[in-house]
């Protein structure tokens, strides 16, 4: 048995452990202390992503590591550290209790950690329950804000049937395969077809796809917005790593073709079409989330080394796009009384420029316009839909892309465009946003004219 394997989960804990204790024992002045050494735990875990040997295996092979998911993992560390560094500042503004919620992030990230290795159905369950839980206390960190308290309910409710639902799929899985492990089967008998169909469904609604979407604009409403950075990119990263690990063993079952390609359809211009109906930015960039869903699922239609590696590149220039659009609007966000109504928006070009300017980058960079490497990932997902015969979920997809690119620029046309200003008062952004903010954007302009630094990487893992 190989504890190497385990490294990075090892470190993880021990760090989330730590944070733990000395959220209990030190006093509201060491916050930016915890902050520090909460964001610094997944850098940590991410290093020791180093020293793990691939392929192994342990805990009685239910857990696997490989080149794969390590890559999914040190996308998920890097995102995890990145969104509590992010958020500091944003909790002490609103006097909120930074403390339990780092460490509760972390243990989040530890279960999409566990998941990303997970070859057994019932550690991938554990892995999943350990995350969504942590998830349901995080939407709801706003005690006394009900929009908080409504959003993490819909999704503990909701969450708790995609709980049920897995669970059942599992229990077909297991009757018709005689085993817990993920691996190929091709007898597409009723027992094994509706165990795929509920754990299909299961996931779907963890990666907010119509239509099992319906908890996602109203959990990203309501949670803290740095939250908000977390929950629609973290999840996503370890959810869709496994996806393209499941599309490879059953894809060549045709029920899960035509299943998948009906979520991304239904995904793509469902929410494309009532994002127009929003009046809130942030609850539009929810429906941005759900839109995207559909894009991603798309690489898992059918196995394929191109369209997959496509796909996962999409899939981390995009969470990069998405942490920094949600954490400008967490900056903005300070404002006392501000609201993400299109109104506050208004004129904000002119009166506060740098927020404006970079927000639109963001947006910019998720409509898919070059130079920005969501570009490019649009561009691999549609040459490799091509390459495997299935040219009319490629035009599609083209569409869904440009009915989407509306909604964004609706934003920016607020934000420039628009007449009447609202007149808010500066605000600062703290060392942590800064970074963040630079980093997400310099990353996302950099790998659009770079592609082959992540591209390959992801590529020659698969």
């Amino acid at each position: 048995m190989s504890w190497n394997a385990l490294l990075p989960e090892l470190v993880l804990s021990l760090g989330i452990l730590l944070v733990f204790l000395l959220e209990l024992f030190l006093s509201r002045k060491y916050y930016k202390f915890l902050t520090l050494l909460a964001g610094l735990v997944p850098l940590f875990a991410l290093l020791s992503l180093f020293f793990v040997h691939v392929p192994s295996k342990t805990l009685f092979d239910v857990f696997y590591v490989d080149t794969q998911n390590l890559i999914g993992k040190g996308l998920l560390y890097a995102i995890t550290s990145l969104s509590l560094l992010a958020s500091y500042d944003y909790f002490l503004k609103k006097e909120a209790d930074y403390g339990e919620l780092s460490y509760l992030v972390l243990t989040s990230s530890l279960g999409l950690s566990i998941l990303l290795s997970s070859s057994n159905l019932a550690l991938l369950f554990l892995a999943l329950e350990l995350s969504s839980i942590t998830m349901y206390v995080l939407i709801g960190n706003f005690r006394l804000d009900y929009p908080s308290k409504e959003g993490a309910y819909k999704y503990l409710v909701m969450g708790s049937t995609g709980t049920a639902t897995l669970a059942l799929g599992s229990a077909f899985y297991y009757a018709s395969v005689g085993s817990l492990f993920l691996k190929s089967y091709s007898d597409s008998n009723t027992l094994f077809l509706l165990g795929i169909f509920l754990i299909l469904s299961a996931l779907a609604l963890k990666v907010s796809a119509v239509p099992f979407h319906f908890w996602t604009p109203d959990a990203y409403e309501g949670a803290p917005t740095p939250i908000t950075a977390y929950i629609s990119t973290a999840p996503k990263i370890a959810l869709y790593f496994l996806l393209v690990k499941m599309s490879a063993l059953f894809s060549q079952v045709k029920e899960w073709m035509l299943l998948v390609a009906l979520l991304s359809i239904l995904s793509m211009f469902y929410a494309s079409f009532v994002a127009y109906a929003q009046k809130s930015v942030k609850r539009l960039l929810a429906y941005s989330s759900i839109a995207h869903a559909g894009y991603f699922l798309l690489g898992i239609v059918v196995w394929d080394k191109i369209l997959s590696s496509a796909m996962l590149f999409y899939l981390s220039v995009y969470a990069f796009a998405t942490l920094g659009s949600f954490i400008v609007l967490a900056v903005l966000e300070k404002r006392e009384s501000f609201t993400h109504h299109f109104m506050d928006y208004r004129g904000l070009g002119r009166y506060d420029t740098l927020p404006a300017v970079v927000l639109s980058l963001f947006l910019f960079a998720l409509i898919g316009i070059p130079p920005m490497a969501l570009f490019i990932g649009k561009l691999g997902i549609f040459a490799g839909l091509a390459k495997v015969g299935l040219l009319p979920l490629a035009v599609l997809f083209v569409v869904a892309s440009i009915v989407s690119a509306g909604y964004y620029l609706k934003v920016i046309v607020y934000m420039f465009l628009e007449g009447e200003e609202r007149r808010w008062q500066k605000v600062k952004l703290s060392a942590g946003e800064a970074f963040v903010i630079m980093l997400c954007a310099v990353l996302v302009v950099l790998f659009g004219i770079f592609p082959s630094v992540l591209y390959d990487l992801i590529f020659n893992a698969l």
